[in-house]
């Protein structure tokens, strides 16, 4: 009778760049986070819930070259199921951030949202990127958008709601620095229109 060799049981560690929250920590997010949707739904913003995985095509060009399609994001390519040796199943990844399935949204169902379509979200978001002190892989996000209007309105009213959630938080006005990047600003600037 051949012995069967038992297998070692797994090390119990948190994977690299992860971490696990505990009761208080759960609690003060989930307030925070609500604190945070009730500043958006003031201003006018609806509620957005994606999937956590999108395909590589959705997402953006992020991948940096074919043989390396994990880098930056986690990935993977679906199995065609008829031919499990095939390599033209779809790519997948997390999503890395809650801007690019909005892009996706918006385009899949834009006859059917209001213009302009003003949205929130809040989840995870994954980066398969080295970690380092307070650097993790997986983290929350909260993104608001305005999508289908050029009007620099819609940039300033971005600018009052954030200032108005830091504020709602609990930072102090004084304490934070709102940053404006916009080409428009530049351009003009470079045209002689500058402070020098």
């Amino acid at each position: 009778m051949a012995k069967i060799k038992k297998q070692p049981r797994p090390k119990a560690a948190t994977p690299k760049g992860f971490r696990d929250y505990f009761g208080e920590e759960v609690t003060q997010r989930s307030e925070m986070l609500r604190t945070i949707a009730a500043v958006y739904h003031h201003y006018g913003f609806e509620a957005l819930e994606s999937a956590a995985v999108e395909t590589v095509e959705a997402l953006g060009k992020f991948l940096p070259d074919v043989e390396r399609p994990n880098a930056g994001v986690f990935a993977w390519q679906e199995v065609d199921e008829n031919d499990p040796a095939s390599t033209k199943g779809d790519w997948m990844a997390l999503r890395y951030d809650l801007t690019a399935p909005l892009a996706r949204v918006y385009a899949q169902h834009r006859n059917d949202l209001p213009a302009p379509y003003r949205r929130y979200a809040m989840g995870p978001v994954w980066r398969n990127e080295k970690p380092g002190p307070g650097r993790y892989r997986q983290f929350y996000q909260c993104d608001a958008d305005t999508v289908g209007t050029a009007s620099m309105a819609a940039d300033a009213e971005i600018c009052a709601m954030l200032s108005d959630t830091l504020e709602t938080v609990g930072i102090p006005r004084g304490d934070y620095l709102v940053r404006v990047n916009n080409r428009k600003v530049l351009n003009w600037c470079a045209r002689g229109h500058g402070p020098w």
